[in-house]
């Protein structure tokens, strides 16, 4: 499950790519099977995200000519030197972050001059929900720390060196979910709507039937949970 399209602008073919807090390595595995040649490299605070992500490697390193690494670091002092990447990756990160500006300005540090950077947050609306429905949910350890004005954040990554390319929004079917989840959070790991929900979207990723990505591709721009954003480097 995606929240980019990699193939949406022109990359590197043998470039470099990082994905700052990369979790359990979806965008990385996503990169290789689109890019062989790209090399990928995976930071994160988390350690068990890590050993997954290396877990998962095992299954896709069959369709990459350049190999993964997957380091323990932090966003706000990437242990790269200037001008490194050629594509930066940084989905639903910056809304755990309570520097997250200084975050994007390290990311412009070690991309190279016309690179580009994919970041994503949670929609605006469709989080207001969540956090109306739960206050367990916005207050969770590790949890979201705002809702980001879409405009405004994007206005905000320009003026850290960045030209916007464009946007777009991801998931929509995934939004109730969350909406269910955050109204049951007390009992959500036995709620038969949440069950059934989620077994619904299971489907979806594992089989993708056509039904149910038209209609995930006709609401993401009403209901997407994700805003993804597209950038080059100036």
């Amino acid at each position: 499950m995606l929240t980019f399209n990699f193939n949406k602008f022109d990359l590197n073919q043998d470039g470099l790519m990082l994905d700052v807090g990369c979790g359990e390595g979806r965008h990385i595995f996503g990169v290789m099977q689109n890019y062989p040649d790209i090399k990928c490299i995976g930071l994160d605070m988390d350690k068990d995200s890590l050993n997954k992500a290396e877990e998962g490697y095992e299954y896709f390193k069959s369709i990459t000519n350049a190999g993964v690494d997957f380091l323990k670091g932090s966003a706000y002092s990437l242990p790269f030197p200037n001008n490194s990447f050629d594509l930066v990756v940084c989905s639903e990160v910056l809304e755990h972050l309570h520097e997250y500006n200084d975050a994007v300005k390290e990311i412009h540090r070690v991309l190279k001059p016309g690179g580009k950077f994919y970041a994503s947050v949670p929609a605006s609306w469709p989080e207001k929900i969540c956090w109306r429905l739960s206050k367990d949910y916005q207050n969770q350890p590790g949890g979201h720390l705002r809702i980001f004005n879409q405009k405004k954040l994007v206005s905000e990554i320009k003026n850290s060196g960045f030209k916007f390319l464009s946007s777009e929004k991801f998931h929509s079917i995934h939004s109730p979910y969350w909406w269910l989840r955050c109204l049951f959070w007390k009992t959500q790991e036995t709620n038969f709507l949440v069950k059934i929900y989620k077994k619904l979207l299971e489907y979806h990723i594992l089989k993708t039937p056509l039904f149910l990505d038209i209609i995930d591709k006709s609401l993401n721009p009403i209901m997407g949970k994700s805003f993804a954003m597209y950038f080059e480097k100036l």
